[in-house]
């Protein structure tokens, strides 16, 4: 399909939209999550010392990834809307600035992760697997831009619709981890740093074909010289929805950081690993949530930017039933077959101990997993109006609440087991949640739509 025609296919029906751009957005999520399972089951051969350690420390990996992941979200948004005007030259600009942003926050963490790195591990109670833990973030100190770039390309490619060309960038640096993780880690010997290295050089080579296609005019909007300079306007657009964003990002994960203490103290870092490799699972039945998520924030952020507010509201009623369907029915099947799914990852001998309490932990876990994708298309639909700041400050409150109920859970308040009170706690929360951010976005639509009647009111007064 051509970029003309993908533009199309954006603006047009958001049905048809959205059904059109899902399956490409799947087969990235999908790839890149059979990549954390690959990556994971090459790391668990090493042993239960680095398997947890890469479970304890991945949150502050995730921290490094927020402004990227945010970055993504603005651009997407806001470029889309441009689009959707036919204010091309605009567009160039917000894309160029995006990646001058991503360069910028990738140093600012690099910086700060180096800095940080040993306290915190100090403070999450995981001196047991220092060194492990080190090693695996030393690559990605060093190349931060690599995983910061890489999402910030894939919101580009999105903001045009073109939905297969981002998903040949995030599964080309998938698949490459996947073939380059064992020849680091075992071939070489570099154990736990060979997997974080493998995962910036996959980045960097998936970032020079998404180069190419800009170098070689194959976009429909432009980043080239006359576009790729700082411009701080663009750069306030871009952060109007990405700096919210980014912070929401950085909650979650400093929330999921925060969260491996009080696992640690239910059940030392054994208990980080259960809980990590159920996540696993969790995020792979959610990817269809995801790919919705995906594709409905452009084109109703193309609708916003025209004020079409029944696109705009078809747009999120569509992705809303869809994710709550299809969390319901993988959640019913990852739960009926948790235990072969949980034998997969348990074949080094010192894994065979935990096979029962990974089986109970995701049984119980996938309630919650339609939940998280319907809070997820709440949110975009939030970001698409423009009301990023709304699940930001919302993420806060969330992120303190859960925090709360882990350390009375930990702590043994709740008059069960420790660990076990932590998982129905994060069932819990993920329910309150997609209530809260449901009403949040159904809220500020119908006052949009009060502002546009306004709005149109006026015009018609002033024509009489």
């Amino acid at each position: 399909m051509s970029k003309e025609s993908d533009l199309q296919r954006m603006l047009g029906e958001p049905k048809a939209a959205i059904r059109a751009i899902i399956l490409p957005f799947f087969i990235a999520l999908a790839v890149v999550e059979v990549n954390q399972f690959v990556d994971t089951y090459w790391v668990s051969g090493l042993g239960v010392d680095s398997a947890a350690a890469v479970s304890t420390i991945v949150p502050v990996y995730g921290l490094m990834t927020c402004a990227g992941i945010g970055i993504a979200a603005g651009v997407t948004a806001t470029g889309a809307a441009r689009l959707a005007r036919g204010e091309y030259e605009a567009a160039g600009r917000l894309v160029s600035n995006s990646v001058i942003l991503g360069l910028i926050f990738a140093v600012i963490s690099s910086i700060l992760v180096a800095i940080f790195l040993n306290p915190v591990i100090d403070v999450m109670g995981a001196g047991d697997v220092r060194e492990e833990a080190i090693q695996y973030m030393i690559p990605y100190i060093v190349m931060s831009p690599t995983v910061t770039i890489i999402a910030i390309l894939g919101g580009t490619l999105r903001a045009e619709g073109a939905a297969t060309k981002s998903t040949i960038i995030q599964s080309a640096s998938a698949i490459l981890n996947m073939v380059i993780d064992p020849i680091l880690i075992y071939g070489m010997g570099m154990g736990v740093f060979g997997a974080g290295l493998s995962t910036v050089l996959s980045s960097l080579i998936a970032i020079g074909i998404g180069i190419y296609w800009y170098v070689r005019g194959r976009t429909i909007i432009s980043m080239n010289r006359s576009t790729f300079h700082v411009d701080k306007d663009a750069m306030m657009e871009v952060l109007g929805v990405g700096g919210p964003k980014s912070v929401q990002m950085v909650i979650s994960n400093l929330t999921d950081f925060l969260q491996r203490i009080f696992l640690i103290i239910a059940g030392g870092t054994t208990a980080v690993m259960l809980y990590n490799y159920t996540w696993r699972y969790i995020g792979l039945v959610g990817l269809p949530g995801r790919a919705v998520d995906m594709a409905m924030l452009p084109v109703c952020s193309a609708a916003y930017g025209v004020r079409d507010l029944e696109r705009l509201r078809t747009g999120f009623m569509y992705s809303a039933k869809l994710v709550i369907v299809c969390g319901i029915v993988f959640a019913t099947v990852l739960y009926i077959f948790a235990e072969p799914f949980m034998s997969v990852m348990t074949q080094e001998e010192s894994m065979h101990d935990v096979l029962d309490m990974l089986v109970w932990t995701l049984r119980v876990s996938v309630l919650l997993i339609p939940f998280s994708a319907l809070m997820g298309v709440a949110s975009s639909m939030l970001q698409s109006m423009n009301k990023a700041k709304i699940p930001m400050y919302f993420f806060m409150f969330w992120g303190f609440l859960k925090l709360g109920l882990y350390a009375m859970a930990a702590y043994g308040l709740f008059g069960i087991d420790p660990y076990e009170g932590i998982i129905y706690s994060m069932v819990g929360i993920h329910i309150f949640g997609a209530f809260c951010m449901t009403y949040l976005a159904r809220k500020e639509y119908n006052n949009l739509r009060k502002e546009v009647k306004l709005h149109d009111c006026c015009q018609d007064l002033e024509m009489v």
